[in-house]
């Protein structure tokens, strides 16, 4: 098994990658996705959303007021109704904005892919899910989660000691400025928050996409074998190739029979000619070879009483530029004209 794995030293094919691609298993990053949207989304909330941070202000302030009210049903209601209005109002277009963000980010790592869904039983099976919960994928995934939550916890303590004096100064600001204060420290937080994000997911980006790349790398042997699946093995096509030409072969024979000249060298070349009158422009090549098979052409046409004409350098021009089932061209009518005049005369 260590042999068959240390011989996996090729880079994938592009077929390979495609069929791994079409069987759903493709290398993405949950961390690029997770930290494209927290990036967007806070750039909208930060640049666009001012309308937004400014009714949550005007929310917060309805909702103080009601501070040691005894609230009837028409508090409450009017409360709900205060939020939910602006969740729906303010907060749908964020929601459509990271809908949107993680089917593009998605798309950009592999591509639009749609694969049907598919019921695997065994994934129920609670034996191969403690496997998997202890291999060694999860405990990479668990050491990068405790490492960003490492840094996430330094560098929120080093903020708060940063800003622990403005902190402590809330306590004499009033309602309105202690809001603003808060939104203000709430944009350090969320932007320390997701540089440390988007450092984790470049490194996730380029881990993913090696180690991708390492689960399918192929031996010398298995580039072979699929270089055979997509030409055919050869021996295979060797011997479909022999019985192609073995079957024209018979056929080509079988053809002799019916010529109306075979025209030879006389050794060498012969060349079998048909002429139907009523369904063809010009005589054709029904039959042709060289040696061997010159001589087997001109035996079944001694069989059949079918005329040989003896015509070296005729014979060599038809055998040289004409294939089987090809009619002459017209620089050799009158020539052939005169050899099919000098046949029907010995007819007659």
């Amino acid at each position: 098994m260590a042999e068959d794995k240390d011989s996996k030293t090729e880079e994938p094919t592009s077929k390979k990658l495609e069929d791994t691609r079409k069987e759903g298993n493709v290398g993405k990053s949950a961390e690029v996705v997770g930290a494209g949207v927290l990036f967007f989304a806070s750039v909208y909330l930060l640049f666009f959303s001012t309308d937004l941070f400014v009714e949550i202000k005007k929310m917060m302030l309805f909702i103080f007021s009601f501070i040691g009210q005894d609230l009837g049903e028409t508090g409450y209601l009017a409360i709900t109704n205060t939020v939910i209005t602006l969740l729906l109002e303010g907060l749908t277009p964020l929601f459509i904005l990271v809908i949107i963000l993680s089917i593009s980010l998605n798309v950009a790592q592999f591509g639009f892919l749609m694969n049907p869904l598919k019921m695997e039983f065994s994934k129920l099976n609670p034996i191969s899910g403690l496997k998997n919960l202890f291999s060694l994928k999860k405990l990479v995934e668990a050491i990068k989660l405790m490492a960003k939550l490492t840094f996430v916890f330094i560098v929120m303590y080093a903020i708060i000691l940063v800003t622990a004096n403005d902190i402590l100064s809330m306590m004499d600001m009033g309602l309105g400025a202690s809001l603003d204060l808060i939104l203000e420290l709430t944009a350090y937080f969320v932007s320390a928050i997701l540089l440390i994000i988007i450092i984790f997911a470049i490194i996730d980006f380029w881990f993913t996409k090696y180690h991708y790349i390492k689960s399918l790398k192929m031996s010398k042997q298995e580039i072979k074998d699929e270089h055979k699946q997509m030409d055919g093995n050869p021996e295979i096509k060797g011997r479909i190739r022999s019985i192609q030409m073995k079957m024209a072969m018979q056929r080509m024979m079988g053809d002799v029979k019916d010529a109306d000249v075979v025209i030879t060298n006389p050794t060498h070349y012969a060349v079998a000619l048909q002429y139907n009158q009523g369904t063809a422009t010009a005589p054709k090549v029904i039959a042709k070879g060289i040696d061997f098979i010159a001589l087997k052409i001109k035996d079944i046409a001694r069989e059949n009483d079918v005329p040989i004409v003896e015509n070296p350098s005729m014979a060599r021009a038809l055998h040289d530029q004409l294939e089987v089932d090809q009619e002459i061209p017209e620089e050799f009518y009158q020539a052939i004209a005169d050899i099919f005049g000098y046949i029907y005369n010995l007819k007659k």
